[in-house]
């Protein structure tokens, strides 16, 4: 993740000011270049951010909710590549021809699902995430989706 919104928008709208007092003058001509050592917005600003220390890493409860977004991405845009790139090797091979044909048969019908709230249990290479869902045509549920360690968290039902 790294750099906040905000420190992004407050930085380029730092730089965005800079540039344009660079670009106007008072009297119509351009203003004077500086010949002295750069003390411009951009170069603080590229000093601040080199001197910022890295972000701590991500705890597997984010990291299992930020897969569990982007599987509801994947299945509400119906990008079905994504989708199983989200899957476990032992559920990926199941999400071939048929199984996938109804998946996709299933969204058409069903519409939108919505994540509400993700509750994730983590123990060891394996967690549980719970989540309040809403769904167009189904309505709002509780679920609960296991998950594994697997080059990243992966979405896993293997029964």
């Amino acid at each position: 993740m790294g750099i906040t919104s905000g420190w992004f928008a407050g930085s380029a709208a730092t730089l965005l000011a800079a540039a344009l007092l660079v670009a106007c003058s008072t009297d119509g001509k351009p203003a004077a270049q500086q010949t002295s050592a750069p003390t411009s917005a951009a170069s603080a600003s590229a000093t601040t951010a080199a001197a910022l220390p890295p972000p701590p890493p991500r705890s597997d409860e984010d990291q299992v909710k930020e897969t569990i977004v982007a599987y509801q991405d994947a299945y509400n845009t119906q990008n079905w590549d994504a989708y199983t790139e989200l899957l476990c090797t032992a559920m990926r091979a199941k999400f071939v021809g048929s199984v996938m044909d109804s998946l996709k048969k299933g969204r058409h019908d069903t519409g939108l699902t919505q994540v509400k709230a993700i509750r994730p249990t983590v123990t060891g290479d394996t967690a549980v995430a719970e989540m309040d869902v809403d769904n167009e045509t189904m309505g709002t549920s509780t679920v609960q989706l296991p998950l594994k360690r697997e080059d990243g968290w992966k979405i896993c039902v293997t029964r």
